[in-house]
C-alpha cells in the first residue's frame, strides 16, 4: 500500500513501480472535470480508469474489499474521503466472493483496521491481497468525485 499526493510523487516516483507512475502520469495530465463519470481506457483491460461521483457513508456501511488481480490507485478529485485499511490476516472473513468475474471479494469481518483521510490530489495505491474500504465519511456524509486506476497486475512486473 501506498498513500501519496501528487506533490510528492514528483518526489518518489523513482522507487515506484513504472506501472504506478503510467497511471499516476495519466491521472496528472488529464482534465476530469470536462468527463463523465464512467470507464475511460488508458492500456486496454491491462490498465483503465473508473471516474466515479460516490456519496460517502459511516464507515459501519461500507464493506471491506480487497481484489487479487488488479492493483488500485485511487484518486480524490473533490470532497473529503476517509478510507479504511486493514492486513490480510487469518482474522478477515471473506463475506462475498467474485474474484473471477469481478476482481472482488468483500469481508464481513477485518481485524486491526485504520483510517486514512484523503483530500483532492491524494491518491492511495491499493495492491493485491490488502483490504481497504473506500468512501468512507469523514464526519458527514457528502459526494465525493475520484478516479479508481485499475492496474493488472501483470504490468508491474515490467
Amino acid at each position: 500500500m501506498i498513500v501519496s499526493d501528487l506533490t510528492n510523487w514528483e518526489r518518489e516516483k523513482q522507487v515506484y513501480p513504472k506501472a504506478i507512475n503510467r497511471g499516476l502520469e495519466f491521472i496528472q495530465s488529464t482534465d476530469f472535470g470536462s468527463l463523465k463519470p464512467g470507464r475511460y481506457d488508458i492500456e486496454g483491460d491491462r490498465m483503465f480508469a473508473l471516474l466515479q461521483e460516490p456519496t460517502t457513508l459511516a464507515w459501519e456501511k461500507q464493506r471491506p474489499e480487497s481484489h487479487q488481480t488488479y492493483t488500485d490507485i485511487q484518486f480524490l478529485l473533490e470532497g473529503d474521503e476517509v478510507i479504511r485499511v486493514a492486513p490480510l490476516t487469518a482474522d478477515a472473513v471473506i463475506s462475498e466472493e467474485d474474484f473471477a468475474a469481478r476482481d472482488i471479494a468483500f469481508y464481513s469481518t477485518v481485524a486491526e483496521e485504520q483510517a486514512i483521510r484523503l483530500r483532492p490530489g491524494s491518491f492511495t495505491v491499493f495492491y493485491p491481497g490488502d483490504i481497504h474500504r473506500p468512501c468512507c465519511s469523514a464526519g458527514q456524509e457528502q459526494k465525493i468525485r475520484k478516479v479508481v486506476l485499475k492496474i493488472h497486475k501483470s504490468l508491474l512486473f515490467e
